[in-house]
């Protein structure tokens, strides 16, 4: 055993935080369940984000109606901007690989009941996109955020990935030259270790784990590096996918974040309207529920209960 795995497993044993800890209180409720309004009010306005789908599906309670309509129009959305030959983004299509996967549907198998697209391929053609540009520009066609939102939900829908991809990925985290949070945002570093963690769970290449191991720890670190005595990390914006991307990681946390801290601090912005749209609001909610975007691949919908109270239902 390598000395960062036990360094690793040292941390593991003496400070580490289960994600069973990572969870508002529940006396807080209702504010958690006031972002969920929004978010079903939003789907009344135009093409339903598949964020804000997404995130209905990583809470605990559910308007189930409401959700079943919101997939729906998702998916007639999804296949009219196809059809029509409207771009669909990298980070776009990941997205919406998604919020299917969420609902339990096969992304690969999206049909409005009368024409049928297959997302899952449509992002493999993105994502060999951005390889192209990585080796003429050496920079992604888009930028790395989407790149690596890609990389998250091609590897849950178990999809290989573009060794080249990862490669050039893992060498931009490991240059201490450039830190990678310094080059990048918070919000790219988060969806990094997403993204890398998903991988790191599908290898059974031991050798191959802990290649990822390291830049997932880099990146840790260098987000905990970002932390402010406010109970931000990066700014109140950020923080939510930064919690996301520690909690998905508990095994590799570190004495310095205490979860409680952080969502205390974001629950106390709900009342101020500091979460005023559905893509602030997509990235709180998993994190106060102490899910994160990996738990779209172990979700069961029979096991879904119409349980948001009325009031908060759109």
């Amino acid at each position: 055993m390598s000395i960062c795995r036990v360094i690793v497993f040292q941390f593991l044993i003496t400070f580490g935080h289960s994600t069973k800890e990572c969870h508002f209180f529940e006396n807080k409720r209702h504010l958690v369940n006031s972002l969920l309004s929004t978010l079903l009010q939003s789907a009344k306005n135009g093409d339903p984000d598949p964020a804000a789908f997404l995130t209905l599906r990583l809470a605990s309670q559910h308007s189930l109606k409401e959700e079943r309509w919101i997939r729906q129009l998702l998916a007639e959305a999804a296949v009219r901007k196809m059809k029509e030959g409207e771009d669909f983004s990298t980070g776009l299509t990941a997205l919406y690989t998604l919020a299917f996967r969420s609902a339990c549907l096969d992304p690969a198998d999206i049909s409005d009941g009368h024409s049928r697209i297959d997302l899952v391929k449509h992002l493999n053609d993105k994502l060999k996109q951005e390889t192209q540009s990585l080796e003429l520009n050496q920079q992604p066609l888009t930028n790395y955020y989407q790149l690596t939102l890609a990389i998250l939900a091609l590897c849950i829908e178990k999809q290989p990935v573009s060794d080249y991809v990862v490669d050039d990925l893992i060498k931009r985290i490991m240059n201490y030259k450039a830190p990678f949070i310094k080059v990048f945002s918070v919000d790219t570093a988060s969806m990094s270790v997403l993204a890398l963690s998903c991988l790191h769970r599908s290898l059974s290449n031991q050798i191959a784990r802990l290649e990822i191991e390291k830049p997932i720890v880099q990146l840790l670190m260098q987000l905990l590096g970002n932390k402010k005595d406010d109970g931000t990390i990066g700014n109140i914006y950020s923080t939510g996918l930064a919690v996301q991307a520690l909690i998905a990681n508990p095994e590799l946390t570190f004495l310095q974040f205490k979860c409680s801290n952080y969502l205390e601090r974001l629950i106390s912005e709900i009342p101020k309207g500091t979460f005023d749209s559905v893509q602030r609001i997509s990235h709180v909610i998993p994190a106060l529920e102490g899910r994160t975007y990996l738990d779209v691949q172990s979700l069961d919908c029979t096991s879904d209960h119409d349980n948001l109270p009325q009031e908060n239902k759109g």
